[in-house]
């Protein structure tokens, strides 16, 4: 079964209401049947190792796609690009999860990984301190918030039990100013941090609690706080369902977080 039909059919025995994804698509015949959604890609968002796992519109709407389709994505779609996407939007909060995006010319779909995918070599994360404004949440493909897009673009992911909690969630209202360390990677597609540390500034942070990893070959800690994609199909996608190694991959080994910066747990 093709990755879009199993969205579709997915999308109908759920009734995609809650916090899943909503959808007016009745006949699964290909990514056209699913609702579309236009704006114009104001950043990219990568994985730790640097894969493209999706686009943020200007209009703030946060549209999610797996790593392995990552070099598609950069050779289609440039930042302040008008296009289109198809997928799956959550009830109640400005996110996608995208199975097609053209910009007119050019057109990505999701038809799956490609046979023999394996882990992603965009290069290892690095230990990062980052400051910026609060621009705004960003979400897994729940509908959950797992993280927050600073004014310059970067992106910083955060487990979401973490962010329910006061302590955390206080620091993140947008146009807030925030300080985070942690690692992650920067390139010419944008920045990710999965931050270990959080505050208002670096003298004084918020260490934040990373949920215990599942055992098993493949799935020891990583980028995406075993994660698996973004970890698998990507950091905040694996943030929800962990699978195998980082960015997708079956078992490659991780990097070890980065050392403690001195926070204080709160």
């Amino acid at each position: 079964m093709t990755r879009i039909k199993s969205l579709l059919l997915a999308g109908a025995a759920a009734g995609l209401l809650g916090a899943g994804f909503a959808s007016a698509a009745t006949t699964p015949t290909g990514a056209d049947a699913l609702p579309s959604y236009t704006g114009t890609v104001k950043h990219f968002t990568i994985t730790p190792r640097g894969a493209i796992d999706g686009v943020i519109l200007s209009n703030g709407t946060d549209v999610m796609f797996p790593p392995y389709l990552s070099t598609q994505i950069a050779y289609a779609v440039k930042q302040g690009d008008s296009v289109t996407i198809h997928g799956l939007k959550a009830a109640k909060e400005p996110v996608v999860q995208g199975v097609s995006i053209t910009d007119g010319s050019h057109t990505v779909t999701d038809n799956g990984p490609p046979a023999g995918f394996g882990p992603h070599h965009h290069g290892a994360p690095t230990r990062m301190m980052v400051q910026g404004k609060v621009a705004q949440y960003l979400y897994g493909p729940r509908g959950e918030k797992n993280g927050v897009l600073l004014d310059d673009g970067t992106a910083l992911h955060m487990p979401p039990p973490a962010i329910a909690k006061a302590s955390v969630a206080n620091l993140l209202k947008p146009g807030d100013k925030i300080a985070a360390v942690g690692f992650g990677t920067t390139n010419a597609l944008g920045s990710v941090v999965m931050v270990q540390q959080i505050g208002a500034d670096f003298k004084d942070l918020t260490r934040i609690a990373m949920p215990r990893p599942p055992h098993g070959p493949g799935m020891g800690p990583g980028p995406g706080w075993h994660h698996g994609p973004h970890g698998g199909p990507g950091m905040r996608h694996a943030m929800m369902r962990p699978m195998g190694g980082p960015d997708g991959g079956p078992g490659a080994p991780p990097p070890p977080p980065p050392a403690d910066a001195g926070a204080t747990s709160k």
